[in-house]
C-alpha cells in the first residue's frame, strides 16, 4: 500500500464512528466507543485506535481500561463497525475490495459532497449523520440519488428577496401567493439579471428565471423541505413530501406544497448538487456517494458528525459548573450512543407531538424538552429522574400538573452582588466569554448599580445559570431557571392588569427602563454603548399571581427562562401576557446579552421541584 492509496481513502471531513466497547457487560449504559476516523485505509484505522487508547488511558475515567481498550479487540471492533468481520478481514478482503470498487465506478478524487455552502435560509443543516441515518436506520429503500446541494448555485443569490420580486412585477402583487402565480407563469423565463463581483476585479452575470428568483426570495420555505424524512431530496421519489413546518392552515400548507413543486422542478433540471448512492457489495455498513468528475464521498452506519460534547452550553461552562437540574448530558449521551436511531425522525416526531397535543410557538419548550417528552410518550425509552428537595418557605409553592414547583421572587441586585463578591464572578465571566468567543454584556454595574438593591438584577442568561449553580452549592437545593410551560402556568395575574391595558409598546409611561440621558428604552443613546447607564424608571408596577408571587408588570422588563439552544434562550414579559389575556409573549434572545441593545432589562428567578410529600423547611435568605 502506497501513500497515494492512503490519500485516496482519506476523509474530507471529520468522521466519528461508534464501535462496540470490548468486554463491556450490557448493564453498562455506554456500551460503545466513538473513534475519530481520518479515512478507510488500514493506517487510518490503526491511528484511530491508538488515539482513543492514548486519550482514555490518560484520562483514567474509563471502567476496566485494560479490558475495554485492548488493542486487538479495539481494532476488531472498529473494523466490524465498518462492515468487516475483523481487523484482519479488513486488511485481507474489505480494503482491497474497496480499491476495486473505486476503480469500477470511476471514483478518483475524495471530496466533501455533503456540505452546502449556499444552502437555503432557516434550514436544518444536512450532515453526514443525517445521510447515514437515512440510508442505514430509516428502513426506507436505498435511494439511487440524493440531492445534498453541494456544488449547486441555486441559492447563490439568496440576498435577493421579496423586494426585488416586487420591483420586477412593479408592485402589482403583494402576497406570496400572488407572487407565486406570477412566477409560475414565468418559471423558465429570465426575469432578473444579476451582476456579481468575482473577487478578481471583474464581474460575472447570473440570469435568474422566475422559478429561481421565487425560490431565492422564499428560501425559508425551502428550509422546511430540506430534509431526508421522505423523498424530498432523493430519487426516485415515493409518497407525499414531508415538511418540517407545523400548525399551518390548509391554505398555507397548500402554498408550501406549491413552493416544494418549484424546488423539485429546479433541482431536477440540473445534475449539480446530486450524488449517486453506491452500496458496497457484501458490506452492510459502508456506502459511497459519487459526484461529478470522479469525485466521491462515503458514509458509514451509525456515523456521528463530532465527538460527544459534555458541555451543552456553548462551551461557556465546564460540565461541573452546570446546575444539576439544568444538566442535559444524560439525554445528550443517550441520543448520541443510541445505535440504529434516526435522529431527524426523532426530532420531527417530537415536534409533531408538541403540536398534536395543543402546543404552539408560544409554549415552545425547546428541542431538549420536546425530545425527552416524545421518548417518554412514544417509547418509554428514556426516563430521567427529576431532582427534588423539601419545600422551602423562601419559595412560593405552585401546584402544577403532576408536581409541586417552588418558585422564588425575582433575584435582586443585592442578592446577585453578594454572589459576585463571594465568587469574583465579574472577572471569571469575562474570561469565559472570551474563551467562548462571545461579546458579552461587559459591565453589569452599568445596568444595575444605579438602582436600589431590592430591585431585580439585570444579567445575561449565562450569569443567571452561574447564580443557580452557586445557590445549589450553598444551599443544597437543585435550583434552575423556570421552564417556558411552567412560566405560562404561574404567570397568571390575580387581577385583570389594572392600569396597564391602555399602554402601547412605545408608550413611555409603560416602559420600565430609562437611559442615563433621561430617555426611555431604545430612544436612549446609552443602550448603544457598552458602559451606558440603564436604570429602572421611578414608578414601577408590580402584580402578584394567584399564589402571591410578585411579577414586575411593565414593558421593557423580561425574565430569562430555561431552554437554551444554539446561543439563544427564551425570555418572557408579564405585562404583555396580562394585556393579551394570558398568552405568553416571548422570544429567544442572545444568551450572552442583557437586553441593553433593546433598551430593556432582563432578570430571572429560581425554581425547584419539591418532594411529593413536601414538608416546608426554613432556609437562609436567597443570596
Amino acid at each position: 500500500m502506497t501513500l497515494q492509496d492512503q490519500n485516496l481513502l482519506s476523509a474530507q471531513r471529520a468522521v466519528y464512528v461508534l464501535a462496540d466497547k470490548p468486554g463491556t457487560p450490557e448493564v453498562v449504559s455506554k456500551q460503545c466507543w466513538c473513534l475519530k476516523l481520518k479515512g478507510l485505509h488500514q493506517a487510518h484505522l490503526k491511528s484511530a485506535v491508538a488515539s482513543l487508547r492514548k486519550q482514555e488511558l490518560e484520562s483514567a475515567k474509563t471502567i476496566s481500561p485494560q479490558r475495554t481498550l485492548k488493542l486487538t479487540s479495539l481494532q476488531n471492533s472498529l473494523a466490524q463497525g465498518l462492515g468487516a468481520q475483523s481487523y484482519d478481514h479488513w486488511l485481507t478482503h474489505e480494503q482491497s475490495k474497496i480499491f476495486g470498487f473505486l476503480a469500477q465506478h470511476g471514483l478518483k478524487q475524495p471530496a466533501d459532497l455533503i456540505s452546502w455552502a449556499d444552502a437555503p435560509r432557516f434550514f436544518e443543516k444536512l450532515t453526514a449523520r443525517r445521510i447515514s441515518d437515512r440510508i442505514f436506520n430509516s428502513g426506507l429503500p436505498l435511494p439511487r440519488m440524493i440531492f445534498t446541494g453541494a456544488g449547486s448555485n441555486l441559492f447563490d443569490q439568496s440576498r435577493y428577496g421579496r423586494i426585488d420580486i416586487k420591483e420586477v412585477v412593479d408592485g402589482r402583487f403583494w402576497t406570496d401567493e400572488e407572487l407565486y402565480d406570477f412566477y409560475r407563469q414565468h418559471a423558465d423565463s429570465v426575469v432578473l439579471g444579476v451582476q456579481d463581483n468575482n473577487g478578481g476585479g471583474g464581474s460575472a452575470s447570473t440570469d435568474l428565471t422566475g422559478r429561481a428568483l421565487m425560490l431565492n426570495a422564499a428560501s425559508e420555505y425551502v428550509g422546511f423541505m430540506y430534509n431526508l424524512l421522505g423523498s424530498n431530496l432523493v430519487d426516485p421519489t415515493s409518497g407525499d413530501p414531508v415538511l418540517r413546518s407545523y400548525s399551518k392552515t390548509e391554505k398555507r400548507r397548500a402554498f408550501e406544497l406549491q413552493i416544494f413543486a418549484l424546488f423539485r422542478e429546479e433541482i431536477e433540471q440540473s445534475e449539480a448538487g446530486w450524488v449517486e448512492v453506491l452500496a458496497v457489495p457484501g458490506n452492510q455498513n459502508l456506502v459511497f456517494l459519487k459526484g461529478p468528475g470522479g469525485a466521491f464521498d462515503w458514509v458509514v452506519r451509525d456515523q456521528r458528525d463530532g465527538p460527544l460534547s459534555s458541555d451543552p452550553l456553548n462551551k461557556f461552562f465546564d460540565k461541573d459548573e452546570i446546575p444539576v437540574a439544568m444538566d442535559t448530558s444524560a439525554l445528550t449521551a443517550f441520543l448520541y450512543f443510541n445505535r440504529g436511531s434516526w435522529q431527524e425522525k426523532i426530532e420531527h416526531d417530537a415536534e409533531s407531538l408538541h403540536h398534536e397535543t395543543g402546543g404552539t410557538a408560544d409554549n415552545w419548550p425547546g428541542y431538549y424538552k420536546l425530545i425527552e417528552r416524545s421518548l417518554l410518550t412514544r417509547f418509554r425509552a428514556f426516563s430521567p429522574r427529576r431532582a427534588t428537595r423539601l419545600a422551602s418557605e423562601l419559595f412560593v409553592s405552585h401546584q402544577l400538573e403532576g408536581y409541586k414547583l417552588m418558585v422564588s421572587p425575582l433575584i435582586t441586585i443585592d442578592q446577585f452582588k453578594s454572589f459576585d463578591e463571594d465568587t469574583d464572578w465579574r472577572i471569571s465571566r469575562l474570561k469565559k466569554a472570551h474563551k467562548a468567543g462571545l461579546e458579552t454584556e461587559r459591565d453589569l454595574n452599568s445596568v444595575n448599580y444605579e438602582d436600589k438593591g431590592n430591585l431585580p438584577v439585570c444579567v445575561t442568561w449565562f450569569d443567571a445559570v452561574a447564580y443557580c449553580r452557586h445557590y445549589q452549592q450553598r444551599h443544597g437545593l437543585p435550583v434552575r431557571l423556570i421552564e417556558v410551560e411552567e412560566w405560562l402556568q404561574i404567570a397568571t395575574p390575580a387581577t385583570t392588569g389594572k392600569g396597564l391595558s391602555g399602554y402601547s409598546m412605545n408608550d413611555e409611561l409603560g416602559w420600565a427602563v430609562v437611559g442615563g440621558d433621561g430617555k426611555f428604552g431604545g430612544k436612549s443613546s446609552h443602550c448603544l454603548t457598552p458602559d451606558g447607564v440603564m436604570s429602572f424608571a421611578q414608578c414601577l408596577r408590580w402584580t402578584s399571581n394567584t399564589e402571591g408571587l410578585p411579577f414586575l408588570s411593565m414593558l421593557g422588563f423580561w425574565e430569562w427562562l430555561y431552554g437554551y439552544e444554539a446561543g439563544l434562550a427564551p425570555i418572557a414579559n408579564f405585562a404583555l401576557a396580562a394585556v393579551v389575556g394570558g398568552s405568553m409573549m416571548y422570544s429567544r434572545e442572545s444568551a450572552h446579552l442583557a437586553m441593553r441593545q433593546k433598551g430593556g432589562k432582563v432578570g430571572f428567578r429560581l425554581c425547584f421541584v419539591a418532594n411529593p410529600a413536601a414538608a416546608t423547611s426554613p432556609g437562609e435568605s436567597i443570596k
